[in-house]
Order: C-alpha cells, then sequence, then structure tokens
C-alpha cells in the first residue's frame, strides 16, 4: 500500500507543488538560513522524481515528468522575483542561474532520450 501511494500520479502533483512553493519561497525571502533548508528540500524532492523517473517510467513520460519538474521550478523563480521585489541582485542572479541550468538539463535530457 505504501508503495502504491508513493508512485501515485498525486503524489507526483504535491512533490511537484511543494517544490514551486519551496522555489518561490527561497527566492523570494533569499537570506542563508532559507537558503540551506531550501536547497535541502529541493535535493529530496529532485531527487525522489529522478529516482521515480528512473525506475518506473517511459522515455515519454520521462521527459513530460522533467517538462513539468523545469515549469515548476521557473515559475516558482518568477513568482519569488515579484514578491520579493526586483531589487535584491542576489535573488535575481540566482533566479537567471536556474533558469539557464534548467533549460540546459531540459535540452541534455531531450537530446539523450532523442524524442
Amino acid at each position: 500500500m505504501f508503495e502504491k501511494i508513493l508512485y501515485s500520479r498525486k503524489m507526483l502533483s504535491l512533490l511537484l507543488f511543494i517544490l514551486y512553493i519551496d522555489i518561490a519561497y527561497v527566492t523570494a525571502v533569499f537570506n542563508r538560513d532559507v537558503l540551506i533548508y531550501g536547497t535541502i528540500t529541493s535535493v529530496i524532492i529532485l531527487g525522489y522524481l529522478a529516482y521515480y523517473s528512473h525506475n518506473h517510467r517511459s522515455a515519454k513520460e520521462v521527459l513530460a515528468l522533467t517538462v513539468f519538474t523545469s515549469l515548476a521550478l521557473i515559475l516558482g523563480l518568477i513568482t519569488g522575483i515579484i514578491f520579493g521585489g526586483y531589487n535584491n541582485i542576489g535573488a535575481s542572479i540566482y533566479a537567471l542561474t536556474m533558469t539557464i541550468s534548467i533549460l540546459l538539463i531540459l535540452y541534455f535530457v531531450n537530446r539523450i532520450y532523442k524524442i
């Protein structure tokens, strides 16, 4: 039963929403403590999503999960910048770096799976 809940699509939706909220909060507040705990949370969620996509899905579903994860991250970054204000240069550079790396990951996943 635990495995059924763990690998359900509702669980994936919940994790993507938590990832969106986490990234938005990290970008909006942008101090040392929030960066540490937000990064730990994001790494745990992204690790679970990588494990899920590696063991249980086809190439098209992996690409779809990667796209939805990237959208959650980019929308979280945009939301955090809007709520945190545009005058924090550190948060803006953080958002720009994250966005570029996310787009590169999408590009390479697309090239690896040849979709």
